[in-house]
């Protein structure tokens, strides 16, 4: 594998993180409120799906190599963005108003 699809699959990783973060806020927000079994079963397929996507990209990007430092990167996208979430989110709040008031 060249470098140029390890920096493709590091990027990609990274922002994979990113989406699993955000797509888990969003699985928590949905079942909130629900059954415990029915919870389970929602976070189980959303786990399996989340996995066999991530595996899929991988595949396509950089023909089935899989390395464990992947996995960091898409661990490291996770982190990064459950810190600084909230940052985020308020500065997107303030340019969403700016443009409203527009």
């Amino acid at each position: 594998m060249n470098s140029t699809i390890q920096l493709i699959s590091f990027l990609v990783s990274f922002i994979y993180g990113i989406l699993f973060y955000l797509l888990t806020r969003f699985n928590k927000y949905i079942i909130e409120n629900r059954r415990i079994v029915f919870r389970f079963i929602i976070t189980l397929i959303f786990i399996i799906d989340i996995a066999i996507l991530y595996i899929y990209i991988m595949y396509r990007i950089n023909h089935g190599y899989f390395h464990i430092y992947f996995i960091f990167t898409v661990i490291l996208g996770f982190v990064v963005t459950h810190v600084f979430y909230r940052k985020i989110k308020n500065m997107c709040k303030n340019c969403v108003n700016k443009l409203i008031k527009r």
